[in-house]
């Protein structure tokens, strides 16, 4: 997992909060807690994303799709993927928390049936750039896949 998502920070710095240089240094009992505190899917062609459980929501964190697999789906299997552990944990909804200059990762959302829940927040770590949460049911506790 950290190899991946060093690779994830190093391919597309800007489609993340966290940075590059301040990950790749993090200890190994750090980088134990992030992988056992949340669910991650792995995929291949290689995709990655984290979900964790928040009240009645699985909240999508970290989601990247490597460059050569983009447009192949990976990023609809690995949120398929998340919604059919977030049904298995009774979760509700779904949350992705994504930057408004990613146009590629705005664009899945919508695809997804994900829409827009909440004010524009302004990052934290680049004033410039604001960001805002999307919200979709979680589909697979009313479909039963």
């Amino acid at each position: 997992m950290r190899d991946v998502r060093l690779r994830a920070l190093a391919a597309d710095p800007d489609a993340f909060g966290p940075t590059l240089d301040g990950e790749r240094d993090l200890a190994a009992d750090r980088w134990r807690e992030r992988v056992t505190g949340a669910a991650w899917f792995l995929s291949h062609p290689l995709g990655l994303v984290g979900a964790t459980r928040e009240d009645d929501d699985a909240v999508l964190s970290g989601m990247w799709v490597s460059p050569t697999a983009r447009g192949q789906g990976v990023g609809r299997l690995l949120v398929g993927a998340v919604d059919a552990w977030a049904a298995g944990q009774g979760a509700t909804r779904l949350v992705a928390r994504v930057f408004d200059d990613n146009a590629p990762a705005l664009g899945l959302w919508a695809a997804l049936g994900f829409a827009v829940d909440g004010p524009v927040v302004v990052s934290r770590r680049d004033p410039s750039r604001t960001w805002r949460t999307w919200v979709r049911p979680v589909v697979a506790a009313t479909t039963g896949s």
